[in-house]
């Protein structure tokens, strides 16, 4: 017992001097550390005497910050670029989803009902009410496109009139396609008609002298300077532009009219309107859909058909025009099929022989645009199939005014 109360004793002796030490390195660490920045204080001190001596050699050091100040001065030039933000973020609302291929828009005038063409028909729009109904139908269907490629119907809408609405076809082959007037009222129909019950129908333009293969895709179509007029996409070689001139509320002979591949070496004139005097007429030439950058926003003299500027717009494909009524700016879209990423809204600002396209938004595969007399800006998308192929991905969407 004795024994092991002095083992004990002495373990705990062992036990208490290594506590100690330990606690006593710990402490040592701590000193030592603070010695060595004492230390070098004390060091620092000793060796920063001397330099109390030279501070004559250190003066053009202490004014070399002066000569810089200038470039301090600099980033003020750099100012105007914070009012960027102050722009007013545009917001695309949608109005209408589960619509194919939606192309051409029309607005009605008195009731602002917006008319839009889908695969399957022609449907109505009111804002107020927010409805929507199917108008015209029975389309048969085309195909369209290089690598995706579309189901189209009913592709240009205009108004002619308040009450007469005007449609080019793309649902049938090229040389038989067909542009039809309807009578339209101020009330959605009860029941939508047949697109053969139209009150004048205008065309085929068959395969012929002007055209080998006959025109068809009746992409665009304005109304203005007494005529119809109407983008085509049957003979490439020509890219013709067709005219039917209207007299006492009739329709003429629709007929091939202006050569637009042959004034301006490239295809596909598909966007058309006019400038807000109505004094010329602008097309936006499409170009190759596999060629990126090629579009060109064109004018012509309506009465002689001559071109009277060509401009690049490093736009891939101009699918949709439209001047705003308030800004008087011009707005176009890129249905861009080289790289649908880069479509959107653009703003073309024109300075002499070149154009500038500032992108306002992306979108997704645009194509027709119209603005209301407010100034809303309506457009159609054809969209991103999604898994559900029941579901159509174009839409009808509005901006509000202030574009």
């Amino acid at each position: 017992m004795q024994w092991n109360l002095q083992q004990i004793l002495k373990l705990s002796a062992y036990c208490l001097t290594a506590v100690c030490l330990t606690l006593g390195s710990s402490h040592l660490i701590a000193d030592e550390k603070g010695d060595k920045k004492g230390d070098e204080k004390k060091a620092a001190e000793k060796k920063e005497e001397p330099k109390k001596e030279a501070p004559k050699k250190e003066e053009p050091k202490k004014e070399a910050p002066k000569k810089e100040e200038p470039k301090k001065e600099a980033p003020k030039k750099e100012e105007p670029k914070k009012e960027e933000p102050a722009k007013p973020a545009v917001t695309v609302k949608t109005l209408v989803t589960n619509l194919e291929s939606p192309s051409g828009i029309a607005i009605q005038d008195g009731t602002g009902h917006v008319f839009v063409a889908s695969r399957y028909g022609v449907y109505r729009y009111d804002a107020k009410g927010k409805t929507v109904d199917l108008e015209i139908d029975a389309y048969p269907t085309d195909i369209y496109g290089k690598g995706p490629k579309y189901n189209i119907g009913p592709l240009g809408l205009t108004f002619m009139s308040k009450d007469m609405l005007v449609i080019g076809d793309g649902s049938r082959p090229d040389g038989e396609e067909l542009v039809r007037i309807y009578k339209v009222g101020d009330k959605p129909l009860e029941k939508w008609v047949k697109e053969d019950t139209a009150a004048q129908t205008l065309g085929p333009i068959k395969a012929g002298d002007k055209s080998a293969k006959g025109e068809g895709n009746f992409y665009g179509v304005a109304f203005g300077a007494g005529a119809i007029y109407v983008t085509c996409n049957g003979d490439d070689t020509k890219g013709w532009v067709a005219k039917s001139v209207v007299k006492d509320g009739k329709a003429g002979p629709l007929e091939p009219s202006i050569e637009t591949k042959t004034a301006t070496n490239v295809d596909a004139p598909a966007a058309i309107t006019f400038t807000l005097d109505g004094k010329e007429l602008v097309v936006g030439q499409m170009g190759e859909v596999n060629v990126a950058g090629d579009s060109l926003l064109t004018f012509y003299d309506p009465k002689t058909g001559k071109l009277t500027k060509s401009l690049k717009t490093g736009l891939s494909d101009i699918a949709g025009l439209a001047y705003s009524p308030k800004t008087k700016k011009l707005y176009a879209t890129d249905f861009s099929w080289v790289d649908a990423a880069k479509g959107g809204l653009f703003e073309l600002k024109i300075d002499g022989d070149k154009v500038t396209a500032e992108k306002i938004v992306s979108l997704d595969k645009p194509a027709a645009i119209a603005f209301d007399k407010e100034g809303n800006l309506y457009l159609s998308t054809f969209g991103t199939q999604g898994k559900d192929p029941e579901k159509s991905p174009g839409s009808l969407s509005v901006i509000k005014a202030g574009l």
